[in-house]
């Protein structure tokens, strides 16, 4: 039988953590081979010049695959960049140690969940890519929303850890703490902001090619989700999970740089189309969020700073949150 433990190590810790990497890297080849400037590219034509949510009705679906750009490239490049440094990190905690033992499972701040989701992530990653290239467009979105729910997930999962180890963590190791807010939860953000982007982008192309939906009717429906998705967030990361998403800093400016960046090349002043209007307005407030989110995270890591009054003697250790752990499973 499989040991769980190696000594101080967690042997199925770190098989799930050595996968995720090895996923990862594959995702990352299935990537560059399928096709130039698909995903790992910062070309600002692909970024900037193809509309957001109203790619061109006229244009065949053979033909959204010419010149060998997909509609979602150029900032996939800067999420799977900050993705392999978040990796890097990952992989340093298992060649340092905290004072309880190895620092990937003492404390251990990503959960097997966390691991789960990111493998599971990278296999629907690879299955979304072969169905777009193959332009069988509906079960693309469904894999799409799926990469998005499994983001989610992730950041879920981190929350949690740091919800258990995060006043630990802040007392002895503060650098690591930073480092999984930055690294991990923002970087798992953009990539969760963007998927949930891309999805609306294949979502209008659906209903445009496969339902019929006129190419306007089609971008006003997603971009109503996006709306609705912005302020939803908003509500939650400010006043409802603050304590846990205060950090987390990220999302909107994916949004900005989409947006603009999308007005820059398609907007029309002259003869503004219904979706330029309604691209204009979510651009301002996606702006509007971002200045209230630092100015509130600014006055609260001031005023209100996370873990105060925690000390030595009523801070959780890590071999504590695992006794408990295991208490409850075989209770």
């Amino acid at each position: 039988m499989w040991p769980c433990t190696m000594g101080d190590h967690s042997v199925r810790r770190l098989a799930l953590i050595v996968l995720s990497v090895v996923m990862f890297i594959i995702c990352i080849v299935f990537n560059i081979f399928a096709g130039p400037g698909t995903v790992l590219c910062f070309s600002e034509q692909v970024l900037f010049e193809t509309p957001l949510v109203q790619y061109p009705i006229s244009t065949t679906r053979r033909s959204l695959h010419q010149g060998g750009h997909s509609p979602f490239g150029g900032i996939w490049g800067v999420i799977y960049v900050w993705l392999t440094i978040m990796h890097a990190y990952i992989l340093s905690t298992t060649c340092r140690r905290s004072v309880n033992g190895p620092l990937y499972c003492k404390p251990a701040v990503l959960s097997y969940g966390f691991f789960i989701a990111w493998i599971a992530n990278m296999l629907l990653n690879i299955g979304w890519l072969l169905l777009w290239d193959r332009e069988v467009m509906i079960a693309a979105l469904v894999f799409l929303a799926l990469i998005a729910f499994t983001n989610y997930l992730l950041i879920i999962f981190s929350c949690h850890g740091l919800k258990q180890h995060g006043a630990w963590l802040n007392k002895y190791h503060k650098a690591d703490l930073w480092c999984i807010r930055i690294l991990v939860q923002n970087g798992i953000a953009v990539y969760t902001t963007w998927t949930t982007i891309a999805t609306l982008i294949n979502f209008t192309i659906v209903l445009s090619y496969e339902a019929g939906m006129t190419q306007s009717d089609a971008a006003t429906v997603s971009l109503s989700f996006l709306l609705g998705e912005a302020i939803a967030w908003f509500i939650l990361e400010n006043f409802v999970f603050e304590k846990h998403l205060r950090y987390v800093l990220t999302v909107y400016p994916v949004v900005i740089v989409a947006l603009s960046g999308n007005m820059t090349k398609n907007f029309n002043s002259a003869d503004p189309s219904r979706s330029g209007i309604y691209i204009a307005v979510l651009l301002g407030l996606a702006c509007t969020f971002f200045a209230i989110k630092v100015s509130l995270v600014a006055w609260r890591h001031l005023k209100h700073p996370l873990y105060k009054g925690t000390t030595a003697n009523n801070i959780v250790s890590p071999m504590e949150v695992t006794e408990k752990q295991n208490g409850a499973n075989f209770s």
